[in-house]
């Protein structure tokens, strides 16, 4: 057994060796990171390097999740990082990923990105900064039509949110036009595609980029995809135009969601919403406003988004008194929506997010 320094001391000397970084106190080795435990390796700070590390799929113990060092010399910092993301077997070639797309045009984080899959997890790789997902932190993606008819959002949400310095984003988003094609050729054998992925995925894959991406989600993340359902605003489109605090966007009332994109992005649950509260939608208002505001109150705090059209009102309420949810308007006294028992529960053959869709349905 290797002589480990007990000293206690926070500072010392490190060294890379082969498949690890070696930690040294009073030139003796103090205790070591393999290169196969590090996901994603950054500079979030000057004089800073964080390590965050691979999370095993079950575990009740406490787990060590990121390490930040600090050294002296800030060129060390970007040297060390550097080498490691080159070294970390992590780091794989993309001569082993199984697919890859490129130049995915990034909304949150924002960039191009490249994008390779592997058995268990997806690698985005950027100019300055790279990510690793396993499968098994996405939740759930949606692929939401933009008003504008010529962009298509897709958002996949992470149970543990991924990081690029102080920043952290639980929701990544990709912005596909609507017209762009894509053609990619899965690194597989014909006879493992089938065994594999059934009749979800052929050796060669050819048509809207969009649609591209979100077989390869459904095939080899085991993920759902949500789409708008019937919901239409005065422009006749999925989503209508607001904004929370100074960032535009849209909100896109699902079956069972509200989701705001771009960012910050924004998902409730119907179920979490304890009620929802119109405000200046008054009389008085009427003649000085042509917007009002909607507060979503839930269980775990408030959302507001401000200056959607007053033509939406009424179809808003509609889609709200529909779902069963609780609605009032600030001058007045909360109302609830009729057969208020029971709300948010209901469901039947209609009222669920629709994970089977075609990129005709999106046109």
């Amino acid at each position: 057994m290797a002589n480990l320094s007990a000293k206690g001391w926070s500072w010392g000397e490190y060294q890379i060796n082969e498949g690890e970084l070696q930690f040294l106190v009073d030139k003796k080795p103090c205790f070591n990171l393999n290169f196969k435990d590090i996901i994603t390796c950054s500079v979030p700070g000057k004089n800073e390097v964080a390590f965050e590390f691979q999370q095993k799929d079950t575990n009740d113990d406490d787990t060590l999740c990121e390490m930040r060092i600090f050294i002296p010399e800030t060129d060390s910092c970007e040297g060390l990082a550097k080498e490691l993301s080159e070294r970390s077997e992590n780091k794989a070639s993309t001569v082993d990923a199984l697919v890859s797309l490129y130049d995915l045009p990034m909304i949150v984080p924002r960039g191009k990105y490249s994008l390779d899959m592997f058995q268990s997890f997806m690698r985005l790789h950027g100019k300055t900064h790279n990510y690793k997902i396993i499968y098994k932190n996405v939740t759930r993606a949606f692929l939401l039509p933009k008003p504008d008819g010529i962009h298509i959002a897709m958002v996949i949400a992470l149970d543990s949110p991924i990081r690029q310095g102080n920043t952290v984003y639980p929701f990544i988003v990709v912005q596909f036009s609507k017209d762009s094609h894509e053609s990619t050729t899965l690194n597989m054998p014909i006879e493992e595609i089938k065994r594999s992925f059934g009749e979800e995925l052929t050796q060669t894959l050819e048509g809207k980029s969009f649609d591209i991406m979100s077989k390869l989600l459904k095939a080899m993340v085991k993920t759902m995809i949500i789409v708008p359902g019937n919901f239409k605003s005065k422009n006749d489109t999925s989503a209508i135009k607001c904004s929370v605090k100074a960032s535009e966007g849209y909100l896109y009332p699902l079956q069972k969601s509200f989701i705001f994109i771009n960012k910050p992005v924004i998902y409730i649950k119907f179920e979490d919403i304890r009620y929802i509260e119109f405000a200046r939608i008054g009389e008085e208002s009427v003649a000085t406003n042509r917007s009002f505001d909607i507060n979503i109150c839930t269980k775990n705090g408030n959302f507001q988004f401000t200056g959607v059209d007053r033509e939406e009102y009424q179809i808003m309420l509609e889609f709200l008194h529909k779902k069963k949810i609780q609605v009032r308007n600030v001058e007045e006294e909360p109302k609830e929506a009729e057969s208020s028992d029971d709300n948010l529960n209901i469901e039947d053959e209609n009222d669920s997010d629709d994970e089977s869709f075609n990129a005709s349905d999106l046109d």
